[in-house]
């Protein structure tokens, strides 16, 4: 008989699948690789210094992902959003996010509030870089500590199904906004932090879907007009 600790896999660092992965992912986000770019096996085993092998496993996670799709016959291509697909995303995060929002006020601990403050800090403090990444990284962080102190899990599961997605979106967004829309965007964010400092259960939630409605308002905007 196998004993339970037999099975158990002990890993303090990523494997190269995982580096590789982390390194395809951070180049379509960061727009290195463009939507509907074709992508080569051979070519990215040279840009990676990593086997076909890894290289194939890192793609078939992406494409999990949805930032990979597939296309018979052709190949391997960057995802593209489109203006309905991005609606949608948005509409389940309104939701789940204001729900979210409110639980956070009620669940969380001292500890969560205080990273939820250090979070909107660094969105502050990211916005005055140049890179995109850095920018998407810390929204991306800001609503991991808000999922993980409203303590629902399959809330935050299922946001974490759509989370490349989401931050190809956010990558997409931010490449086009500009400085003012950035600035008005961690306004929105202090005001969420605001609300939940206050212990306001109503208004935080409610600040929380204004953000998302008006994230999904922009990126609709640009993703139609590309479409056009």
């Amino acid at each position: 008989m196998i004993s339970k600790n037999s099975l158990k896999v002990v890993r303090n660092t990523p494997n190269l699948r995982e580096l590789t992965t982390e390194a395809l992912r951070n180049a379509i986000l960061s727009m290195h690789f463009k939507p509907k770019q074709r992508l080569v096996e051979r070519t990215l085993c040279e840009q990676t210094g990593v086997s076909r092998t890894c290289v194939r496993e890192a793609l078939q996670h992406l494409e999990s992902e949805g930032l990979v799709n597939r296309v018979a016959n052709k190949g391997l291509f960057v995802a593209s959003v489109t203006a309905d697909e991005a609606r949608q995303i948005y509409e389940v995060r309104a939701s789940l996010e204001s729900s979210a929002g409110q639980m956070f006020v009620i669940r969380a601990s001292k500890k969560e509030f205080v990273e939820l403050e250090m979070a909107c800090r660094r969105i502050e403090k990211s916005v005055k870089e140049s890179e995109i990444m850095p920018y998407v990284s810390a929204l991306d962080q800001f609503y991991d500590v808000l999922l993980s102190g409203a303590k629902n899990d399959v809330a935050r599961t299922v946001l974490r199904t759509m989370r490349a997605r989401m931050n190809y979106l956010r990558a997409i967004t931010s490449q086009i906004s500009d400085m003012e829309h950035k600035l008005e965007t961690n306004a929105l964010l202090r005001k969420i932090v605001e609300a939940a400092h206050d212990r306001n259960t109503k208004k935080t939630a409610k600040r929380c879907r204004e953000f998302v409605e008006r994230s999904a308002e922009f990126a609709i905007k640009i993703l139609s007009e590309k479409e056009a």
